[in-house]
């Protein structure tokens, strides 16, 4: 065979391989989260093949401050150090302008709505003081070299709101600019949220966010990075950030991995962007958004609302009392001084002629008789007796009277 024939031999192998390339899978670039995306958008939490994680929903307190926190659309201002500012002194000052966030700590419930400060991969601290609007707080000096800042608005449970102008991002230097050792000013890096001091618990959250991240998600199957996140050992990919509660297991410490990839499943900068946190499980007491409800008074208190005030308990009606018959009133005794002169008054007055001759028919004695009693006893008069003769007339004279004495 001439070596025009070899070569054409050749090309004629060539062009079958190339075929057989385009038209059979190639297992390495099977990416696992081709399929992550569901119809409605929503973001799909794919199990590892272990499938121990398990997604739950969130405790109902949390539910509950969520809904009163809904309407908020909190803003933060960088205010100072600005940004790119390069640091000399032992301490710095940062001032962070507030607004429509209600920023709260309850010194018996716990953190409320409140401002959460990470930098570089530490865990976030916390500030719920507000002045004038305004985070002001002295800090400790950085170590010498470069640095990257996040500032959020976090809610009592410590999730960070996701909505535009919640959260911002800087660069500070101590002492002088270090630089390649920060990401560059547009290259996506990421920020494991929590767990944190106040993810002790049951269930686990799990929450981040991804700064400069390319948009995805606008057209089926366009996904430009991917979040890993392993729990002690099991993993899952997730394409949006939206906070998880995990169930976790066990209740020692909790180990959580957080990666950033890109669509072909590589790390993005692993250095910034490949971040491991533990989460220890003590004995302490369970935050009071793990409870399954919460009163107006304890939602009103950790966001720094004034709590309704207490209603009165209505006093208890007496009880009503047994009717009582009243007391006959005791009969007024006589007086013996009035009741004479009294009885007197009522007799009917006597013509003054009977008067006259009854007192002259009366022996003397019995007239004396009757006024020495009249003082001990009230006069009582009896009717007087028939009338008799007092004349001694005889002839004719005694002829004229009846036997009663009456003139015939």
């Amino acid at each position: 065979m001439g070596p025009p024939a070899l070569r054409r031999l050749m090309t004629v192998l060539l062009c079958a391989c190339i075929t057989l390339s385009w038209t059979c899978p190639v297992d390495a670039l099977s990416l696992p989260w081709s399929k992550t995306t569901a119809g409605d958008g929503a973001s799909l939490v794919i199990p590892a093949a272990s499938g121990k994680l398990q997604e739950v929903a969130a405790p109902g307190a949390v539910q509950q401050l969520q809904r009163r926190l809904d309407g908020r659309r909190p803003r933060l201002t960088l205010v100072s150090p600005p940004d790119g500012a390069v640091l000399r002194e032992a301490s710095w000052t940062l001032t962070l302008q507030v607004e429509d966030w209600p920023v709260n700590v309850d010194p018996d419930l716990g953190p409320g709505a409140h401002i959460a400060l990470q930098i570089d991969g530490e865990p976030p601290q916390r500030f719920s003081h507000l002045r004038d609007g305004r985070i002001q707080v002295t800090l400790p000096a950085l170590n010498p070299g470069s640095h990257r800042l996040t500032a959020y608005a976090a809610t009592p449970w410590g999730e960070a709101v996701k909505l535009p102008g919640a959260s911002l991002q800087w660069r500070l230097h101590q002492i002088q600019s270090l630089p390649n050792t920060q990401p560059g000013p547009e290259d996506p890096w990421l920020v494991l949220v929590s767990p944190s001091e106040l993810s002790r618990g049951q269930p686990l959250l799990l929450d981040w966010l991804v700064w400069n991240a390319p948009l995805q998600n606008l057209r089926e199957g366009d996904g430009r990075w991917r979040l890993r996140l392993t729990l002690n050992g099991d993993s899952v990919l997730l394409d949006q950030q939206q906070a998880l509660w995990l169930q976790a297991r066990g209740s020692g410490t909790q180990a959580v991995q957080m990666e950033l990839l890109d669509g072909l499943g590589e790390p993005i900068t692993p250095v910034f962007n490949n971040q491991l946190r533990a989460t220890p499980q003590g004995s302490e007491q369970a935050p009071i958004w793990l409870q399954d409800q919460l009163s107006d008074n304890q939602l009103a208190r950790l966001l720094g609302e004034t709590p309704a005030p207490a209603e009165p308990e209505p006093e208890p009606e007496p009880e009503p009392k047994p009717e009582q018959e009243p007391e006959p009133e005791p009969e007024p005794e006589p007086d013996l001084e009035t009741e004479p002169a009294l009885a007197r008054e009522t007799e009917p007055d006597l013509a003054p002629e009977l008067e006259q001759e009854l007192e002259a028919e009366m022996a003397p004695e019995d007239v004396l008789e009757t006024q020495e009693d009249s003082s001990a006893a009230p006069l009582q008069r009896a009717e007087p007796p028939p009338r008799q003769p007092t004349t001694s007339l005889g002839g004719s004279a005694r002829e004229l009277l009846n036997p009663d004495g009456t003139q015939r």
